[in-house]
């Protein structure tokens, strides 16, 4: 007779390769700690680089499209697709689920979004009317939802000046949002003159209250409250996929390989393009980008994570595979 009964072992979580780099943007961080937050699969990982070790989040029961990293750097939230998605928030270091959301959204969570104060979060959903929900993360409470448009939604992003402000972006339009009660009220982009209405993909904040979108074109618009300002344009050749605020300025990753750095009026600094890079190939992109100090942390559409050195923003930087996608 043959025994059918299970081996007294389990198997363990050891190692996971590649980051999902494709149909997900604004993805990577580094944490509080210097380690690596990601996303591949159902799996959120948490990477030292320094020991090249794992630790792993499996709260999720499908895939994981969306990623926000709490203002302390100590938490996360991740969402995921499905017939029911929800929403984790856990810990970075434990990797110790915190709060669960859901009953909310369906088929999945495009973007998240942590205030300043890290005490709201907002989702955005993949329904056929991207629903906006704002939530009380720690009590599991929904403070408001409603139907944000009936085009894709990109980015979600809370105004660090005006707590009960945000934007969402997306398919040939902007909104601007500001939480009333339990209402969100929206009023439209003005484009006016500056600028094309067209697909905006991703959103950011700097001083003075300015905002800054990246475009599908390869232009970068300024804005100040709902209004277009200034156009940068071409300042990429390709779309502008990602755009992260630094203490030292601004960072932006697009679709032609390259990734620019801004200093805090988005003058440009230095341009760094990974197509004249040994570790370069035809057709990259840059799907986020997180700059903090000395250091450039990438992830690209073919699932590998860089980190580039910029201790001397003016020279030619060194740059490392953190990650790969085998």
């Amino acid at each position: 007779m043959v025994d059918k009964t299970p081996p007294p072992v389990k198997l363990r979580l050891e190692y996971v390769y590649g980051y999902r780099g494709h149909q997900c943007r604004n993805n990577l961080y580094y944490t509080n700690s210097g380690e690596i937050i990601y996303f591949v699969a159902g799996v959120g990982i948490v990477f030292d680089p320094k020991l090249k070790k794992q630790r792993f989040f499996l709260g999720h029961n499908d895939d994981i499209v969306s990623l926000a990293l709490h203002p302390d750097g100590k938490s996360v939230a991740t969402g995921q697709v499905g017939k029911e998605p929800y929403i984790c928030i856990w810990d970075v270091s434990s990797c110790c689920t915190i709060s669960i959301l859901k009953d909310n959204h369906q088929n999945g969570i495009a973007c998240l979004a942590f205030n300043t104060a890290g005490t709201q979060l907002a989702s955005v959903g993949l329904e056929e009317y991207s629903q906006l929900t704002i939530w009380d993360w720690k009590k599991g409470k929904v403070i408001s939802t409603t139907k944000a448009h009936n085009e894709r939604i990109f980015d979600v992003c809370f105004n660090p000046y005006e707590d009960k402000k945000l934007v969402t972006s997306g398919v040939k339009h902007l909104n601007f949002w500001t939480l009333s009660g339990n209402s969100v009220i929206p009023i439209k982009g003005v484009f006016g003159d500056k600028g094309d209405l067209q697909s905006i993909l991703c959103i950011c904040f700097g001083t003075g209250g300015f905002m800054y979108s990246g475009t599908l074109s390869g232009d970068i618009y300024k804005w100040k409250d709902n209004i277009l300002i200034e156009n940068i344009v071409s300042a990429h050749s390709g779309a502008v996929l990602t755009l992260y605020t630094s203490a030292d300025g601004f960072a932006s990753g697009s679709k032609d390989g390259t990734i620019g750095l801004w200093d805090i009026e988005f003058k440009p600094i230095t341009r760094i393009d990974l197509n004249q890079h040994a570790l370069g190939y035809r057709g990259i992109s840059v799907r986020s980008v997180c700059w903090i100090g000395e250091k450039i942390l990438l992830g690209t559409n073919n699932g590998e994570v860089l980190e580039v050195s910029a201790a001397d923003k003016n020279k030619p930087m060194t740059i490392t595979v953190v990650k790969n996608n085998v």
